[in-house]
């Protein structure tokens, strides 16, 4: 069975935590409220997700954001790309070869 996403274990029991509902606060920044699904403890608790980083930069860039570009680091993971052989190695060291840039497929997220 796989784990639905946007979904967090409960800080408090461990069971898994559905989302209720999410708002956007920024360009960068989303809260998002989450309802335990163990009945016996019913925490009800709001998180953020939020843009750190820029791994590669955006083809069509908004003036308004701001995030710093860094080299990848050796434990950022990559999205394999459908070309890539299956159960390939997911994380790379750094590159410091310009040229060289890895194929990074879209990651999507609802």
């Amino acid at each position: 069975m796989t784990t639905p996403r946007n979904t967090i274990a409960c800080p408090h029991c461990q069971s898994r935590m559905r989302t209720i509902t999410s708002r956007q606060l920024s360009p960068l920044v989303r809260e998002i409220y989450f309802d335990c699904l163990n009945v016996d403890c019913s925490h009800r608790c709001v998180a953020q997700l939020g843009i750190v980083r820029t791994l590669v930069p955006s083809l069509t860039p908004d003036a308004q954001v701001s995030l710093p570009i860094v080299h990848r680091r050796a434990n950022d993971i990559l999205m394999p790309s459908a070309s890539s052989p299956a159960g390939g190695n997911t994380t790379a060291a750094p590159t410091t070869d310009s040229a060289v840039r890895p194929h990074y497929a879209p990651m999507v997220l609802n």
